[in-house]
């Protein structure tokens, strides 16, 4: 019972289908609310399988340093993005995005166009596309505030 009282606001992991945002059952073409964080990460797999990763970005689960590993040149870098949206629900719902690499850049001039301290209370707009079949993110800040700033 008490368990449950933290499971109520349990983030959503926000996936694609196609060329939309996959949130639950719902499908959108952007995405609109907060980015309260960013956190670096890295995985690897083998055959479609997830054989290690680091929830910082630096030191994988097993211990090992990512910059001393002799695999770390496999590794997927990744940002998470903690978000809440706008638009899923009467109130803004907390959610997990991951971007790869291809996107760091854009994300990049975002941070720097508003301020990391910023950011966080920054409303801004996801959208995706595809580029030579790789998903591809775009950030950007929208004329009209969000409901959740």
């Amino acid at each position: 019972m008490i368990r449950e009282l933290f499971q109520r606001d349990r983030p959503l992991f926000v996936g694609f289908d196609g060329d939309q945002f996959a949130i639950g059952p719902q499908r959108r073409p952007e995405l609109a609310g907060l980015v309260t964080d960013l956190l670096p990460l890295r995985k690897r797999f083998r055959d479609g399988r997830l054989v290690c990763h680091s929830r910082d970005g630096h030191t994988a689960a097993n211990g090992q340093r990512c910059a001393l590993c002799r695999d770390r040149w496999t590794c997927a870098e990744r940002i998470r993005l903690l978000l809440l949206l706008d638009g899923l629900g009467p109130d803004p719902t907390p959610a997990v995005l991951e971007i790869g690499h291809g996107s760091f850049d854009e994300l990049d001039r975002l941070v720097r166009s508003v301020g990391p301290d910023r950011l966080p209370a920054t409303p801004v707009r996801i959208g995706l596309h595809r580029l030579q079949g790789r998903l591809r993110f775009t950030f950007s800040i929208p004329t009209t505030p969000s409901p959740t700033a």
